[in-house]
Formats: C-alpha cells, sequence, structure tokens
C-alpha cells in the first residue's frame, strides 16, 4: 500500500505545539460536557489534544466486539469532543491503548493474548497483556482505525504504552526461531537478537499503521509512545512515527517495575535526543501531575513540574502535560501554576519556534552501551554498578555546570555529515560500538574534530560480545580488564594542566581504571598513583611519580583523540566531584574555546541558549533545593550577571515583560538579574532587529 505524504502546509506538527492530555478515569464519563472539556484545554493553552479514544476502552459507540465501551459513557464523547475542539481550532489526537485488554476478552478470545513460561496469562495492572502476534493487534487494531477514521476527523493518533510483550505462545515462539534461530529467552534472560526482534518486528507493525491512517487521512499524523521505551529502537521508531514522544515525569516515588529516572535533566535528555533523530519534528513530552507514579491522585510539587516543562520548551519541544481526570483535582495545588505557565508559554509563542543549536560539543547516548553494559536494560541505570547511563548523565551534568551548550547524538547509524559541525564529540563509557559508528567518528577526528571517550569505550560490538582487536582507529587499543583504585590519585603533570587547577598536585581516584595495552605510546598524563590499601590517617602519605596514566591523547589525522580511562561522569554524577568538572573544562577550553555562556551565578543555575531568527533566546533554570532529595522546592537566588558571545544590544525578560539593561563588552553582551525564581527566560535581540 502506498503512503501518502502529508502536504507542508499541513505539517502544522513541525513548530512547537502546546499539547494537553486530561487521562480521564471512566467515570469521569458521567454527565461529561465536551464544550466545558474543551474550554479546560483552552484555559491550559494548548493547540493540540489528546482525547480518549480506543483500544482496551472505547469512549465512542463502537460497534466493534474487540473494545469494551465505558460503561458510563451516554452519546458519543470522542465526536462531540472533536467537534468541540474543531469550533476553536484546536487539533484533536485519539488516544489508543492496544496494550492490554479486559479480563472478560481473555476467556473468549485466549489467542489475544500473551502467556508466560508456564502458560499464564501475563498482567498489566490487572489486565491481560495483548499478544502482538496476535489477532488483537493484527487484525482487531486495524479494524478499530478503519472505524475510527470512517467517523471523526482526527487529526491524529497517540498510541500509549505501545509495548511487543514477551510471549511464549506457540505463535510467538515460531516467530522467533524462525526470525532468530532461538528461542524466546527464559523470563530474567535478555538477549540481543530477542531484543532486536522486537524492536524490528515493533517498528514494521507501526509503520503498516502508519499506511493504514495515512490511505484514509493523508494529514492524520502517529505519534507512538511507551513510558521508558522497552523493546523500542531510538532510529527505527522514530522512522515509524510522525512525531517522537516520551515520558518525562519524574515521580518523586517511581514505578518499581521500570523505574523513571530520577533526574532533573532528563526531559533535557528526551528532547535533545529527539531532536538528532527526528530533524525538525518537535518531539512531545509527556509530563504527569502526580507525585506518586501508582497513586495518581497525588500532586507534584509545582516547582519540579515546571522545571521540567520549561526545560522542555526551552530546547524546542512540545509541552504536554497530562492530569488524571478533570481540572477539578482531589489535590489541586499543582493546577494555578500549570494555568501560570500556560498563559506564559501562549503569551511567549513566538519565541519558542525555529530555535536552532548553537552547540560546539555532543553527547552521544548508546542504547547498545544500555543495553549490554552494566546497566543491563535498566532506564534510570543501576546505582550499584556504574555504567553509560551514569556516565552520560555525569558528562551531561559536566557540561551544563561548565555552560557549555551541547547536543546529544544517538550511537547507531552515526554519519559525519552529523558530526562534523562539532568541535567536541564526547563518548561516554560507550562500551558497546558498531563498526560503522567507530568509522564515521574515525572520519570525523580525520578531518579535525576532537574525540574524547571515557572508561572501557568500544570493548563491545554493537551486540555486546567482546572485540579481539581494537574498533576505532584514532584510538587503536582495547582497554582490558578493570581494576579498582579506590585510595589511588591522579598526578597532574601538564603545566596548563596543573594552572587549571591552581597548581595543586594531584586529584582523586575511584571505581573502575582500565590499562590499555600499547597505548603507552600516546601522550600520557593523569598518572595513577597507588592505590594505597591501607589509608588510616597515619599512612595517608601520596608518594611516587605514578604509573599508569588516566589521560590518554593521540593526533589522527587533523584532528585529536583523548582517552579518559576511568568512570569521571558515573563519579560526578552520584558524588559531585568538582575536580572532574575543572578537568573537563580544560580539555574542552583547548579545543573549542571559552563557552558560549558566563555568568558569576553558582552552578545551581542551569542555562539553556538556542539561537532565533530575531536573536537569541536564553532560559534559565533554578536548581537550587535541599540536598540529598530529589528536587522539590527551589530556592530564589540572588541577582547575578551574565555574559552571552553574539551581537545583542537589547534584552527582554519574558516571563516579566521587563526590558534589561544590557552592556557590550567586546564580543559579549552582559545582563544582569536581579533575582531568579523558578526560571527566567530572556531573549537577547539582534541589534539588526527591528
Amino acid at each position: 500500500m502506498m503512503t501518502t505524504v502529508a502536504t507542508p502546509e499541513s505539517r502544522w506538527w513541525q513548530q512547537p505545539v502546546r499539547f494537553f492530555q486530561h487521562l480521564l478515569r471512566e467515570v469521569d464519563a458521567v454527565g461529561l460536557d465536551p464544550t466545558a472539556l474543551i474550554e479546560e484545554v483552552r484555559a491550559m493553552g494548548a493547540g493540540a489534544y489528546i482525547v480518549m479514544g480506543g483500544g482496551f476502552s472505547a469512549w465512542y459507540p463502537t460497534t466493534l466486539a474487540s473494545q469494551r465501551i465505558n460503561p458510563h459513557l451516554s452519546g458519543d464523547f470522542l465526536g462531540d469532543t472533536i467537534a468541540a475542539a474543531g469550533r476553536v481550532g484546536i487539533k484533536t489526537i485519539v488516544r489508543m491503548d492496544i496494550s492490554k485488554g479486559h479480563p472478560e476478552l481473555l476467556a473468549a478470545n485466549p489467542d489475544w493474548f500473551t502467556y508466560n513460561q508456564d502458560g499464564l496469562p501475563n498482567l498489566i495492572w490487572e489486565m491481560p497483556q495483548t499478544c502482538a502476534t496476535g489477532p488483537f493487534w493484527q487484525v482487531e487494531t486495524f479494524a478499530i482505525l478503519d472505524e475510527l477514521l470512517a467517523r471523526y476527523p482526527a487529526d491524529g493518533f497517540f498510541f500509549n504504552f505501545l509495548n511487543v510483550g514477551r510471549c511464549y505462545c506457540s505463535r510467538c515462539k515460531a516467530e522467533v526461531r524462525a526470525a532468530t534461530g532461538a528461542d524466546v529467552p527464559l523470563t530474567g534472560v535478555r538477549t540481543p537478537a530477542y531484543e532486536r526482534w522486537r524492536q524490528r518486528f515493533l517498528a514494521s507493525y507501526m509503520k503498516r499503521v502508519r499506511e493504514c491512517i495515512r490511505a484514509r487521512s493523508p494529514e492524520a499524523v502517529l505519534i507512538p509512545y511507551h513510558h521508558v521505551r522497552d523493546g523500542w529502537s531510538y532510529r527505527l521508531m522514530a522512522e515509524a512515527g510522525d512525531i517522537v514522544s516520551a515520558q518525562v515525569s519524574n515521580p518523586l516515588a517511581v514505578n518499581p517495575v521500570d523505574p523513571q529516572p530520577q533526574w532533573n535533566h532528563w526531559a533535557a535528555e528526551e528532547a535533545l535526543a529527539s531532536r538528532a533523530v527526528k530533524l525538525g519534528v518537535p518531539p512531545i513530552l509527556v509530563q504527569t501531575g502526580s507525585e506518586f507514579f501508582a497513586s495518581r491522585q497525588t500532586a507534584i510539587p509545582a516547582d519540579r513540574m515546571i522545571r521540567n516543562l520549561i526545560q522542555i520548551a526551552a530546547h524546542g519541544g512540545n509541552t504536554a502535560p497530562s492530569l488524571n481526570g478533570r481540572l477539578k483535582q482531589d489535590d489541586p495545588r499543582t493546577i494555578p501554576h500549570l494555568l501560570a505557565f500556560a498563559r506564559y508559554q501562549k503569551a511567549n509563542t513566538e519565541w519558542y519556534k525555529d530555535l536552532k543549536s548553537v552547540a560546539r560539543v555532543a553527547v552521544i547516548r548508546s542504547q547498545d552501551s544500555m543495553d549490554w553494559g552494566p546497566d543491563a536494560g535498566r532506564p534510570a541505570g543501576d546505582p550499584r554498578n556504574s555504567g553509560h547511563v551514569a556516565e552520560f548523565r555525569g558528562i551531561y551534568e559536566i557540561l551544563v555546570q561548565l555552560r557549555y551548550p551541547c547536543d546529544v547524538l544517538i550511537a547507531d547509524n552515526l554519519q559525519i555529515s552529523q558530526l562534523e559541525k562539532y568541535g567536541v564529540v564526547i563518548l561516554p563509557a560507550v562500551s558497546c560500538l558498531s563498526m560503522g559508528d567507530a568509522a564515521a567518528l574515525d572520519a570525523y577526528v580525520a578531518a579535525g574534530g576532537t574525540l574524547i571517550a571515557t572508561a572501557d569505550v568500544a570493548t563491545n560490538n554493537q551486540d555486546g560480545e567482546q572485540r579481539n582487536t581494537p574498533a576505532l582507529a584514532c584510538l587503536p587499543y582495547l582497554p582490558g580488564s578493570p581494576r579498582n583504585v579506590f585510595g589511588g590519585y591522579f598526578k597532574l603533570g601538564d603545566a596548563d594542566l596543573r594552572k587549571a587547577f591552581g597548581s595543586i598536585p594531584h586529584i582523586g581516584a575511584d571505581g573502575d581504571f582500565w590499562s590499555p595495552a600499547g597505548a603507552e605510546r600516546m601522550d600520557a598524563d593523569l598518572r595513577l598513583i597507588g592505590p594505597f590499601r591501607n589509608n588510616a590517617p597515619e599512612f595517608t602519605v601520596v608518594q611516587g611519580p605514578g604509573a599508569e596514566p588516566g589521560l590518554l591523547g593521540s593526533a589522527y589525522g587533523k584532528g585529536r583523540a583523548s582517552w579518559l580511562t576511568w568512570r569521571p561522569g558515573a563519579l560526578h554524577h552520584f558524588c559531585a566531584i568538582p575536580e572532574y568538572v575543572t578537568l573537563f573544562g580544560a580539555l574542552l577550553k583547548s579545543a573549542v574555546g571559552d563557552p558560549a555562556i558566563r555568568s558569576d551565578a553558582s552552578c545551581a543555575v542551569e542555562f539553556i541558549l538556542y539561537s532565533h531568527p530575531r536573536g537569541q533566546v536564553l532560559h534559565l533554570l533554578n536548581g537550587a533545593a535541599m540536598q540529598t532529595k530529589p528536587l522539590v522546592e527551589t530556592v530564589p537566588l540572588a541577582g547575578f550577571t551574565v555574559r552571552i558571545r553574539g551581537n545583542a544590544d537589547r534584552a527582554i525578560q519574558l516571563n516579566t515583560g521587563a526590558w534589561l539593561p544590557l552592556e557590550r563588552d567586546g564580543a559579549d553582551a552582559v545582563i544582569r538579574l536581579e533575582r531568579l525564581d523558578t526560571f527566567a527566560a530572556v531573549v537577547l535581540l539582534h541589534a539588526t532587529t527591528p
């Protein structure tokens, strides 16, 4: 079937749009007025609405036995809501959930569902999980789409909790055996062949779904969504859908089954990753209003929610607050703050369009390293055994602290055309690297780029299999086996490096450390002293010139590759090691010069800078909060000065409407903020802008 492509004029989703979603409970349908519902959507400043639709709970009078109509429904909620939204110019995206079904369908249609090794049905929230190879996905879902598309002029479809569940039915076992040559792995066992089968199957299926939708409604968009992307290929799913979508909710009490990252930059990570795989299409990043993942009727602290939302917007993404039920909540504490933020966004719509990256630094995120390295597929990482996740996040935190804007690139099919725009590319504990990506990185360095790798870089191929020969020509050595250097030190040898540290002789070492065989032919610094096993105070004398280097470097073509042979990012992520920030600052300055942003503000302030056709847009996010706990409430910060490289001659603070004094100092625009609450947004206007 040929896919019909939407016309450029209809591609409304290619600029940021404020989304909103009522996660309506079935009982909310009692006496529900769709017009009043859309008024709440308008109050939230939304231009697009994700409306309850079909799947295991139908919000319209379906004629199909595969769906159960919401028992509290009267009339045609979906049709009336789409009509009400259309009257006020709001796009409607129909929410589908084909991940599970009601228990009564299990008895009538047992082949629709997944089964565990013991032959028992798998349950999600006490409902049987549907099987991706079974008739519900392969036949009934398309019948549901046909019915919806024939009745309603929807602008798109949002597939919630999309997942190829592990299943041991005879049909799944036969398909997996035919595709991989092996059986479905035992419970708790993950294999590259099976995981890649799940990824390819899901992406191929969603391409069929998109073809079905486009054949009947050429301008409707497809939005696949899953909480933590279990069984997803980031690139393949970006190709299969029209808009990348992800959860960035950061509840305080997470789901213990598939825990969300407890990380204050999760929204930024997803926005930046989405920009890399779906060029020119802002992602939809879903922020629920719940403090407890499972106890959904508890309000998330307002400062935590607003920080996530402004982080999404600042990186050019689509904000998508999602509330359980109506705006009249059991726990309404966050609602006034959401409404105020909606008014802010709507009033400043133009400043969130056409944002372009100014980053000269890129960080590689590697799903393969997360899947087949120490993280073992955990999206939040493993706090007991640091891997790629903690290293990536620590490196990102270091860049934020140093005020170097950065982009995130997704490993797997890296291209030199992607890489060549950056002065520095960082590989944070990318232990699993394909030969194709290695070739692209070598070409980047040879052409004049700077590569900084950490830890056990490229020790394995993309499937986690250990290499016998190096993958990277610019770092042509295998890491070897690690040893723990708890109680050790890195000696600062280079004069410029010592100067960056104020002439101290050494910095601390800890965790896994690699000594690549043959790397003595490279430039070396940060030589390891110790580790010392007797750390009683009476014996803590640091002696010796140091042996194996913690920093290796060499020229390759016109560029340079450096290798930090431990996990500085992970140690910073968990322990906030300030010397590692200084170290990266020195390496980056030598490669790309000073950061685009400099300030006397504390490191609690996160700066996000993008270019705009009329100048630059700078966001300042306040991360000052109670220590040792997740961010709940921010502490207002006193005034500080900010220097931004560029030719701006005027500045206006969007969230207050006030013009800020601006001075020119050489190539820099200099502004001062007297107070920072949760966030500030500043537009720096070009000198030629009217």
